[in-house]
């Protein structure tokens, strides 16, 4: 026997479905944009992971990609604990780091940046919330930095987004929890962090949370269980960085990005227009049949569902200060359309990949990415780019 103690739904879920058609345009004016913008193709030039490629590294799970000053590739293996370094053509050079908690080894590895000089920082957050700092060039342990909480006291670091200059860019969050339903809190933070761990000042940004819907039910034996719904078609935020200590927010209800200064001030907006793709039915019943008897009750009496899918699936920033966005496909099925965007608001090119790859890094016309195999293995494709003329 189940009891339903008490649901919890955040207003950003609301808030999608009032936003749900901003910054959609009709066929025909998305159609006459779309024959305007310049179409290309990448070249790949080696796969590292891959069944097929001549390496011989087979990665667990990549958490994040970066490119040295040099060309050197820095993946991240978050399974193995471990940074992997191949030269500028894809050869294995060495690692760095190891599972431990000792220095210069990781409980996890959830972000890595670049920094200034080269200098290596990886947010170890699973159990202890803490940047590890490695040398220039030859990838020696140097530091950790402890990340202190905010002074509200209930926000934990979650993510590091960039180094600027002295200063981290970092991601903070609240509980998950059902007795955390206020408002106020129902948002991540962007706020820089000094080199001794402590935030400063107020946060650079202030970003909606989509949450699931959490309930809890009890037995007949009066276990108490906690329970998560996810819930489809969500709307999420994010937040890259880009040249010169610029940060690109997003929110991915509509094809708009904020770009901000180094110091936190709003420099403009990039919108494009997007056609809005709409959820069918078949979609949602596939999604119910995936779900418990109990769930599924929880979903259709709490679930507040957006009519469209999200505007795109991801982006990352250029080292020109571009957008490459993911747009959303129609199908599953289908190849995905990128779309490039300037900083003047107009598509600079486009071009398809598999839905499996995801551009992480662009740097000169050198395309990094990540993609899965059939069996859900993780490896880096590297592609070269020349927008046609």
């Amino acid at each position: 026997m189940m009891r339903f103690e008490r649901f919890w739904v955040p207003g950003s879920l609301s808030l999608i479905g009032m936003v749900v058609f901003a910054g959609c345009a009709t066929k025909s004016d998305v159609e006459g944009l779309q024959e305007n913008v310049k179409r290309t193709e990448l070249t790949e030039i080696f796969r590292l992971g891959a069944a097929e490629s001549s390496d011989a590294v087979v990665f667990g799970n990549i958490s994040d990609i970066g490119v040295t000053s040099d060309d050197q590739l820095l993946v991240a293996d978050s399974d193995a604990k471990v940074i992997y370094v191949f030269s500028e053509s894809g050869d294995s050079l060495h690692t760095f780091g190891r599972p431990g908690n000792g220095p210069g080894e990781f409980d996890s590895i959830r972000d890595m940046d670049i920094g200034p000089g080269d200098s290596v920082f990886v947010w170890d957050g699973r159990r202890r919330d803490r940047l590890v700092v490695f040398e220039p060039k030859t990838f020696r342990y140097s530091y950790d930095i402890e990340v202190e909480y905010p002074g509200d006291g209930y926000r934990t670091p979650i993510g590091l987004i960039s180094i600027n200059n002295d200063l981290l860019v970092m991601r903070f969050t609240s509980a998950y929890s059902l007795l955390n339903d206020e408002e106020d809190k129902d948002f991540d933070s962007i706020q820089f962090v000094n080199r001794e761990g402590r935030p400063m000042g107020e946060p650079l940004l202030k970003m909606p949370v989509t949450r699931h819907l959490i309930y809890r039910t009890e037995t007949a034996t009066g276990m108490v269980a906690t329970n998560l719904v996810l819930l489809p078609f969500i709307r999420h935020s994010s937040v890259k960085p880009g040249p010169e200590g610029t940060l690109y927010y997003g929110w991915s209800d509509s094809v708009s990005f904020d770009v901000y200064s180094a110091r936190g001030g709003l420099l403009r907006t990039v919108r494009y227009e997007h056609e809005a793709i709409p959820v069918t039915q078949q979609e949602m019943d596939e999604h119910l049949q995936n779900m418990s008897d109990a769930s599924r009750q929880v979903f259709l009496r709490e679930a507040v569902v957006p009519k469209t899918k999200p505007a795109y699936r991801t982006f990352t920033v250029s080292d020109k200060g571009q957008i490459w966005v993911k747009n959303t496909p129609a199908s599953d099925s289908l190849d995905v359309s990128w779309t490039v965007l300037g900083l003047d608001s107009q598509a600079v090119f486009g071009f398809e990949l598999p839905p499996e790859v995801t551009v992480r890094v662009v740097k000169g016309n050198r395309v990094y990415a990540t993609a899965e195999l059939e069996n859900g293995a993780p490896y880096v494709v590297v592609y070269n780019h020349k927008p046609q003329l």
